[in-house]
């Protein structure tokens, strides 16, 4: 008898012990800092839900030819342009569902959010313009004349200065965010395509330039630029287009295009830390809250690299639809 209940005995430490460990491997699956992984897909139409592992948690039906995206945190939304539909949603994370749409947007292509103002700022592609809409009242509060295909907008942290970059034109259109007249034009390389402000300084990256240009935004004269140069590729296949920066504003990113290649920056001295080759042709980025990962959409192999910000390497690629475009990132 005693050697039976010495068996149950061990038979429920055991089962004990084994629950103990399924529950130690389970949490070390479950990132301590989930975030929700937002990517536009161009061609199919849709919107991928990821964890921060790249594994698709959902696939939303958006709309047509969804591109430009951009969160508005604190209400728990994102900002969606729908080309082909020459409208832009509002479309609630949580409930995946779309809440409101703006029409008469043609060609919204690119997106800057100003939270404080709530005024999103659209370039309308083959329209040679870009818009200011009032996101509360819906209402179109100007309409900025551009040079032919504007691309990306951005918008000062205190609203007083909006950029607009059109390709063809080889111009950032500058303009006041008060009273939306034009300030000036900064000409740059050849064919900017997207910008990003880091403090005082306007990043822009020129896609046949091969370069990424910098100017000061309150002289707006150009005062730096950074050349890439990735071994093993000709100085045509450098085409970057997205620009990201970290929370610290110390470290840069930006996708290469053509060169199937990342570069990360140093954002104080301007020198290139490292080359990180990725999927076909990179053009969208997004960070994780906690700045450990680094999403980079590839539009021609469509799917979506993870690097590793630590060890800065790529972890995983992962499938997504149809041309990725934006990808937007919540905690």
């Amino acid at each position: 008898m005693k050697t039976e209940a010495c068996q149950d005995a061990n038979r429920q430490r055991s089962s004990v012990v084994a629950l103990f460990i399924f529950i130690i491997l389970s949490l070390q699956c479950i990132p301590l800092n989930a975030a929700t992984v937002m990517i536009t897909n161009e061609r199919s139409g849709d919107l991928v839900f990821m964890n921060e592992n790249g594994k698709t948690t959902d696939v939303v039906s958006l709309c047509n030819r969804p591109r430009g995206m951009v969160k508005y945190e604190a209400a728990g939304v994102v900002f969606v342009a729908c080309s082909d539909d020459n409208q832009v949603i509002e479309f609630d994370v949580k409930t995946k569902k779309t809440t409101r749409v703006f029409d008469e947007l043609p060609g919204a292509t690119s997106l800057a959010f100003h939270e404080s103002s709530k005024r999103l700022i659209i370039s309308n592609e083959g329209y040679a313009k870009a818009t200011v809409l009032d996101v509360d009242s819906g209402k179109v509060l100007a309409s900025l004349p551009t040079g032919l295909e504007p691309d990306g907008v951005v918008i000062t942290d205190d609203g007083s200065k909006i950029f607009v970059a059109s390709e063809n034109a080889g111009l950032v259109h500058m303009f006041d965010g008060n009273s939306y007249q034009a300030i000036n034009r900064l000409m740059t390389n050849l064919r900017p395509r997207r910008m990003a402000i880091r403090e005082q300084e306007l990043w822009v990256s020129s896609e046949m330039g091969s370069r990424v240009e910098i100017f000061d935004i309150a002289t707006q004269n150009k005062i730096d630029e950074i050349i890439f140069a990735p071994r093993g590729f000709r100085s045509e296949q450098l085409t970057p287009v997205d620009i990201l920066f970290d929370q610290a504003q110390t470290t840069g990113f930006v996708a290469l295009g053509s060169a199937n290649n990342i570069a990360i920056i140093d954002a104080t001295t301007r020198e290139i830390v490292k080359y990180i080759l990725v999927g076909h042709r990179p053009w969208g980025l997004g960070l994780t809250p906690d700045g450990s990962r680094l999403f980079v959409l590839n539009g021609l192999s469509d799917d979506v690299t993870i690097i590793d910000l630590t060890k800065k390497r790529p972890v995983r690629s992962s499938r997504t639809g149809l041309i990725p475009h934006s990808v937007e990132i919540f905690p």
